[in-house]
């Protein structure tokens, strides 16, 4: 067993620290990871990682002076490098800025389209609202119209029933007239029959009282059907002063429900017209804010389209200069290292610069 067997031995790269194996036998001892661990964006190895931190401290603590023409020229080229990737940047931004505001634009334009969409929707639905009550407006009046015709069709049936009842009571007092002048006729016979039969006088007595008797009845029949006449006529005469007064109301009901109906027919045709126009307007409104919506979104896809490819070509353009400027700064980079009056450890900063970049 050798003498480092039971210590425990780390990679000595400052950064990593992973335990080693165990050394076996006597030949040298590895101080780095052997295992293809590397670092960084050049794939170092953890002995070279070593060797470039090593070095940079070597160099900021170093008390050499660099040139500094030469630092200068090495600056001024990094910022002609660099400044094709700020023009870059800024030119991107600014077009990021034009796309976001011109989404912007379109999409407030999109919300209030549908904004003044849903408005014109509503005042459609209050103008068919208005017209279905307009329509149930005139089916009362029209109702109240066919009310006021059945009732004046009753009028009429009891005025004309009236009418029969009096043309009936006038028939019987007629018929009563007519047998009191049948019992007039035979009393003038009877009385001529009396005259010329005086010996018969005692009698007939009897039989004119017999007679005398009926006239008073039948006179008094005939006065009691008169008095029913009478009243008939004036039940008649009553009913038709009601049956006029229920036309007369019936007139002006179905009058005043006529002028409603009409009215509401009125207001149905005025508002289904301003519906209709409200509807064609907003329906025109609509369908030329929608052009002008496609022709917004086509305008801002055909922009988008060319800022694509604009952007396209600056990247191209970009990575062209970007390709220029690596490669000047490469022939910088080998100009310094092989100018001989450029100190050592500058040499070797341009040296670690090209393997890190």
């Amino acid at each position: 067993m050798t003498e480092d067997a039971g210590q425990v031995r780390v990679c000595e790269y400052r950064r990593c620290g992973a335990p080693l194996p165990p050394a076996v036998g006597r030949g040298s001892r590895a101080r780095f990871c052997q295992d293809g661990k590397t670092w960084g964006r050049r794939n170092l190895s953890c002995r070279d990682a070593e060797a470039v931190l090593s070095d940079a401290e070597s160099l900021r603590e170093s008390d050499t002076a660099l040139d500094d023409t030469a630092v200068t020229a090495l600056a001024d080229q990094v910022d002609r490098v660099l400044e094709p990737a700020r023009g870059l940047v800024e030119t991107l931004t600014t077009l990021r800025h034009q796309l976001e505001a011109t989404t912007a634009t379109a999409l407030a334009e999109r919300d209030a389209a549908l904004a003044e969409a849903d408005e014109h929707r509503l005042q459609r639905g209050r103008a068919e609202a208005e017209a279905v009550q307009a329509r149930d407006t005139a089916e009362t009046a029209v109702a109240a119209a066919a009310s006021a015709e059945r009732e004046q069709a009753a009028a009429v049936r009891e005025r004309d029933e009236e009418r029969a009842a009096r043309r009936a009571a006038v028939q019987e007092q007629q018929r009563a007239e007519g047998q009191l002048a049948a019992v007039r006729d035979e009393l003038a016979r009877v009385a001529d029959r009396a005259d010329a039969s005086a010996a018969l006088a005692g009698e007939r007595a009897a039989v004119i009282a017999t007679l005398t008797a009926e006239l008073a009845a039948a006179r008094a029949a005939l006065e009691e059907e008169r008095g029913r006449g009478q009243a008939a006529a004036a039940r008649a005469d009553a009913a038709e002063a009601r049956a006029d007064a229920v036309r007369e109301r019936l007139e002006a009901a179905l009058g005043a429900a006529r002028d409603e109906h009409a009215k509401a027919t009125a207001a149905h045709e005025a508002a289904l017209d301003r519906a209709r126009a409200e509807a064609e307007r907003v329906r025109a409104g609509f369908d030329q804010r929608l052009a002008e919506l496609q022709a917004a979104h086509e305008q801002t896809v055909r922009s988008m389209h060319e800022t694509t490819t604009n952007l396209g070509a600056e990247l191209r353009s970009a990575h062209s200069r970007a390709d220029t400027a690596e490669r000047e700064l490469a022939d910088v980079r080998t100009i310094l290292r092989e100018a001989p009056e450029l100190p050592e450890k500058l040499k070797q900063l341009l040296d670690r610069l090209a393997l890190q970049g």
